[in-house]
Parts: C-alpha cells; sequence; structure tokens
C-alpha cells in the first residue's frame, strides 16, 4: 500500500490498538438532509466526549468514527465503551441507527481495512435482523458451489417450462443459494438477483412465454430489487413477481401444437449436448410421453430423435473445422457419451467418418 494513501493518525500503537465504527440511520428512517447533518454531528460528538474515538470521514447515508483504545481492552472494548455510547446516543436522539465494529487495525496500515470492515459490518442489516454487527463475529454459511447454483437455476428454469406445481418453490432455493453465496455482500446479492432474473427472462422470450410488455416488466422488478432494503424484502418482491408471471404462463397455456413443437426445437438448441429424454420434451411441451412422440412427429414430419441427431450433426461439423478438438472431445460436446455412438450417426448422415470428413473439409 502506497504511504500516501494510509490515513494519519497520532496513535501509538505500542500501547494501543485502532477500529473503526460505522454509524447509519435505519434504512426506514425518512431523515432530511439537515437532519442527517445534525444526526451525524451529534453522534461525533458523543464519541469525542467519550474520548474513544474522532469522526474520520462521513457522506450523506454514514458516518465513520476511527477509534483507539488500550491493547488490554482488546477483548472487551465493544461492551466497555462502544454500546454504552451508542446507547447514549439511543437515548437521545429519535432516530434507530445501525452500527458497524470493523476489523481491529493493529498498526496504521490496517486502519483502511478497519473502516471499510466497519461499513461492510453494517450491510448485514441486509441480511439478519438487529442493528449492531461486529465484522470479526460475522458467521458465514458454508462454502457453497457455483455448480449448485447453475444447477438450481436449471432445474428452475425447466419446472417453469413444464409447468411443475413446486415451480416457485425452486425459484426461491436459487434465491436462498445467491443470500448464502454471497452472504455479508449486499451488491453481490442484488446483482446476482438480477442477473437471474434476467437470464429467465430472456430464455423464457425466446420460448415465447412471456407477453409483449415483458420488458416493462423486468424494468420495474429490477427497480424495485435494486432499493431492496433486506434480503427478505428482495426475496419477497422477487417472488411475488414470478407469482404473477406464473399465473399468466398458465392462463396461456392451451397453445397449438406447432407452439409447443417450437418450444420443444428451441429447448434441443439450446439443450443438444445434455441426455434429453422423450419424458423431457413431454413436460416441457405438457402431454403425455406417447402423445408427444405423435405430435411431433406430425408436425415437423420427423421424430425428436432425428432433430436432436440433426442438431447434434450441425454443432459437430462446426466443431470438426473450427477448433482442434479430438473426437472423443466433440463426441462429448455434442451430447454423446460413447465415440462410437458418435461416429456411428455421423457417418450415418454424412457417408463419411467424422474423422475424414475433417481432413476433406480443411483441405478446401
Amino acid at each position: 500500500m502506497n504511504d500516501e494513501n494510509v490515513p494519519k493518525t497520532d496513535i501509538d500503537f505500542s500501547s494501543r490498538f485502532a477500529v473503526g465504527v460505522c454509524v447509519r440511520y435505519e434504512p426506514a428512517a425518512v431523515v432530511s438532509m439537515p437532519e442527517c447533518i445534525e444526526l451525524f454531528g451529534w453522534i461525533a460528538e458523543c464519541f469525542s466526549a467519550a474520548g474513544i474515538g474522532n469522526e474520520f470521514d462521513r457522506n450523506a447515508d454514514e458516518i465513520r468514527i476511527l477509534c483507539s483504545f488500550n491493547l488490554v481492552d482488546r477483548d472487551s472494548f465493544p461492551d466497555l465503551y462502544i454500546k454504552p455510547t451508542l446507547l447514549k446516543i439511543e437515548r437521545d436522539l429519535s432516530y434507530k441507527c445501525i452500527y458497524g465494529i470493523g476489523l481491529i487495525a493493529a498498526n496504521r496500515l490496517h486502519i483502511e481495512e478497519s473502516l471499510q470492515t466497519s461499513s461492510e459490518a453494517c450491510d448485514m442489516y441486509f441480511f439478519e435482523e438487529g442493528r449492531f454487527f461486529e465484522y470479526q463475529k460475522i458467521k458465514r454459511p458454508y462454502s457453497i458451489s457455483f455448480d449448485e447454483y447453475e444447477s438450481r437455476s436449471e432445474e428452475a428454469f425447466k419446472a417453469i417450462l413444464a409447468k411443475q406445481p413446486d415451480t416457485l418453490d425452486k425459484i426461491g432455493r436459487c434465491l436462498d443459494l445467491i443470500r448464502d453465496i454471497h452472504y455479508g455482500n449486499k451488491q453481490a446479492v442484488i446483482m446476482r438477483a438480477m442477473n437471474f432474473t434476467g437470464e429467465l427472462a430472456s430464455r423464457l422470450h425466446r420460448y415465447n412465454l412471456l407477453g409483449a410488455d415483458f420488458y416493462k416488466m423486468q424494468d420495474k422488478l429490477q427497480e424495485k430489487v435494486l432499493v431492496s432494503v433486506t434480503f427478505p424484502e428482495l426475496r419477497e418482491t422477487i417472488m411475488a413477481y414470478y407469482r404473477s408471471l406464473l399465473a399468466d404462463i398458465n392462463s396461456r397455456s392451451r397453445t397449438g401444437r406447432k407452439t409447443m413443437v417450437e418450444q420443444v426445437k428451441t429447448y434441443i438448441r439450446e439443450n443438444y449436448m445434455e441426455d434429453i429424454s422423450a419424458e423431457d420434451l413431454a413436460a416441457i411441451a405438457c402431454v403425455s410421453p406417447g402423445y408427444f412422440s405423435h405430435m411431433f412427429k406430425n408436425v415437423t414430419g420427423q421424430s425428436y430423435k432425428a432433430f436432436l441427431t440433426d442438431v447434434r450433426m450441425n454443432a459437430a461439423v462446426e466443431l470438426l473445422l473450427s477448433s482442434d478438438l479430438r473426437l472423443y472431445e466433440i463426441s462429448e460436446k455434442v451430447g454423446y457419451n460413447n465415440v462410437r455412438n458418435f461416429t456411428e450417426a455421423f457417418t450415418k448422415k454424412y457417408n463419411v467418418a467424422p474423422g475424414e470428413y475433417r481432413k476433406q473439409y480443411q483441405k478446401l
């Protein structure tokens, strides 16, 4: 760290330590700018009068105090000094506040980190009920793989397509995973939640499952998500949106056979690399597996297996001519676990083995 960026202080770190304290007014409070200035000014005076710290900086939303204490009070300073000062502030002011204590700074180089983590401690109001948070005591959930979130998101999307009765539960589980993955980072949760809803909307739009006004609906949802004060509020905002959206999708679910087949074809084009069964596709079309096969062939003139094979072979050709991937790698990327089955399917369609096909067309 550049020494010019290290906060100046006269704290004697041989016998003392520093710690940042952040104070914000409760989000539900309606505080005018003059009232905010008065509130933060009073807070700064209280800390100064108690002899435990002085204002470091402030903005329209928060004030940060840099405190210092004797090393012998390292484990007890919140209860001995900070909380009594905050209780006095609460008694004398009509506003409720949120308080965050940052990490302990053992030297000048760690002061900025202590002040920053005091602000991050205040962000915990978004996740937990309460108004007093110590950064070093924040307990994160167990480590969650991002792959799990991706898998749950895909389950939620498929549940919407198939109009499964537990669709809302699956969406809720995705939101809870977002909270746990980014626990302690309010902005990361908000951004991930917006990405989740935006990606779902984009995919559902490709399946023609959203009305013409879905852009406006999505914009309104994003606006509400951005100003969510707590995670439960954010979660309920999104769940309410999907309750309404799913009801609308279900009310328009009596689509013609051609529309249902187009939705299935779109799904195949987006997921050909996966193991796709008739049951999976029938669920998307909301018909029985037996009727689905008949309906698909009747509308398209070919079986769904033939259509799936065509999509996979087109993808294989592109990979053969545009990459140096080996055949077994291409086989896996286009949905075949067995390279022999892939080779047989390719040869049947193009009358030449994939390796030979690559040699012939790369010479052109």
